[in-house]
C-alpha cells in the first residue's frame, strides 16, 4: 500500500491537468484556484521521487509515470495559457517536441535502462516548466511577472531548441 503513494502523487497531476482545463474553460477569473492547482502539481512532482526512494520502491515505470504526468500537466496548463494569449503557442509546442524526443531517445538509446535516461537540460526544463506555470497561474499578463514571461518567451524557446539539439547530439554520438 505504501509503495503506491509515489505513483498516486504522480497520477494526481493528470487530475490537476483536467482541473486546470476546466478552470480555463470558465475564463481567467479566480487566479487563486489556478495558483493552488499549480503549487499542488509542483509539490507532488517535488516529493514523489523522494518518497519512492525513501520507501525503496523507486522504479523505471515510476520514473516514466512521473515524466508523463509532468508533461501532461504542464502542457495542459501552458496550452490553456497560450489560448488565453498569455504566452506564444510555440512554447508548449517546443516542450511537447522536446519531451517526445526525450521519450523516444530514452527507448532507443537507453534500451538497457529500466526507465527514462537522465538529462541535465531535461531536469532544468522541468524547473522552467513549473516556474512558467506557477508564474502564469499567480500573475498572468498584464501583471508584471506574466508580462516578463511573455517577453522572455524567445529565450525560453532557445532553451528548448538547445535541449532538442542536445538529445540529437547524444543520439548521433551513441550510434
Amino acid at each position: 500500500m505504501l509503495a503506491q503513494i509515489p505513483n498516486g502523487l504522480s497520477a494526481l497531476r493528470f487530475a490537476l491537468a483536467a482541473i486546470w482545463i476546466e478552470l480555463a474553460a470558465h475564463g481567467p477569473h479566480g487566479r487563486l484556484a489556478f495558483a493552488i492547482v499549480a503549487l499542488v502539481a509542483a509539490g507532488s512532482d517535488f516529493i514523489d521521487g523522494r518518497i519512492a526512494r525513501r520507501l525503496g520502491v523507486a522504479s523505471g515505470s515510476g520514473r516514466w509515470l512521473d515524466g508523463i504526468a509532468d508533461v501532461s500537466f504542464v502542457l495542459a496548463a501552458l496550452f490553456c495559457e497560450a489560448n488565453a494569449a498569455a504566452i506564444p503557442f510555440y512554447i508548449p509546442i517546443l516542450i511537447a517536441l522536446s519531451f517526445s524526443q526525450y521519450a523516444i531517445d530514452s527507448v532507443v538509446i537507453g534500451a538497457r535502462a529500466s526507465g527514462p535516461i537522465k538529462s541535465r537540460l531535461g531536469h532544468w526544463g522541468g524547473i522552467i516548466n513549473y516556474t512558467l506555470v506557477i508564474t502564469l497561474a499567480i500573475a498572468p499578463p498584464p501583471a508584471l511577472p506574466g508580462t516578463i514571461v511573455r517577453a522572455v518567451a524567445p529565450l525560453i524557446a532557445l532553451f528548448y531548441v538547445a535541449a532538442i539539439l542536445e538529445r540529437a547530439w547524444l543520439y548521433y554520438r551513441t550510434r
